[in-house]
């Protein structure tokens, strides 16, 4: 069952190369809200516990619209910019981040300008259910 795109961090921390920090290279998690992603939620799908983690709730639209929900529709563009924002704090707090993991399903719109921003990989639910589909239906090679 792939519940999460959280169960990619360990997937990717072992993709990066070493020396990212000292204790070898990080991936961090970009959220809707920082405070609603607790310890349990990180051990449960075997993240280390101090993994980086920012969200968008000093943002102008993305946590006001899913958490606060004042409002109906969403201006993907200032939404865009509360992704690139948070993103932008999480390296500048966290230079050994070497790939981002997008918590919120919401987010993979969002995943290609963070990517190009960032100049990281990025992560999200839609390259994980990717992946773990790859399994359940290989790709057939004829000829």
């Amino acid at each position: 069952m792939a519940t999460s795109s959280l169960m990619q961090v360990p997937w990717v921390q072992a993709t990066l190369p070493p020396g990212r920090r000292a204790a070898g290279p990080a991936v961090g998690v970009v959220t809707v809200s920082r405070s609603g992603l607790t310890p349990a939620h990180l051990a449960a799908v075997g993240m280390p516990l101090d993994t980086p983690v920012a969200g968008t709730e000093s943002g102008r639209e993305f946590f006001r619209v899913l958490i606060k929900a004042e409002a109906v529709d969403m201006d993907v563009v200032l939404a865009e910019q509360d992704i690139l924002d948070a993103g932008r704090a999480l390296v500048a707090a966290h230079p050994e981040v070497g790939a981002i993991v997008l918590e919120c399903t919401n987010m993979p719109p969002y995943a290609a300008a963070l990517r190009a921003a960032l100049e990281l990989p990025v992560y999200d639910i839609y390259s994980m259910i990717g992946w773990f589909h790859a399994g359940l239906r290989p790709q057939r090679f004829t000829g």
